[in-house]
């Protein structure tokens, strides 16, 4: 691996690589947002419902979003089940499909995997603006009172 470092990776993590005594890959693999997360009386919420890589910090913030909603349409619809887990599904899908989206985004923008591709992240002309939509307030969110 070092010795691939200074062809493979900017020179600044090559530098690092070079340097630690036993660097090490850590595979991290992306999985495709669910199309569901209901399935009769099964639901799915946090991990199992929106298997996001780290890049994106978004994980346990999206799982008290889960029980925060869940909890919320079981209490609108007391008398209907049912109707709780659709709703529930209907508003958390499209967000834990978008975040799952996003992290793989900046995982493959983080390991320069989007450098030569068009529409790439600009590293070396970057305004500010464009450094700004990676923040992590900045990302696309869910907002939801608890």
């Amino acid at each position: 691996m070092q010795a691939d470092a200074v062809r493979v990776w900017m020179p600044e993590l090559a530098a690092l690589m070079n340097v630690t005594p036993a660097p090490f890959i850590n595979a991290i693999f992306d999985r495709e947002p669910l199309q569901q997360l209901v399935w009769g009386r099964i639901v799915l919420v946090g991990e199992a419902a929106h298997p996001t890589s780290p890049h994106g910090l978004r994980s346990t913030n999206m799982s008290i979003l889960d029980a925060a909603v869940l909890g919320d349409a079981i209490t609108k619809w007391s008398s209907n089940l049912d109707q709780a887990l659709k709703e529930y599904e209907s508003l958390r899908l499209p967000v834990t499909s978008q975040q799952v989206l996003f992290s793989r985004f900046l995982g493959n923008l983080k390991q320069g995997l989007l450098a030569d591709s068009p529409g790439s992240f600009p590293w070396p002309d970057a305004k500010e603006e464009d450094c700004q939509k990676l923040l992590q307030r900045n990302m696309p969110t869910f907002q939801h009172e608890i």
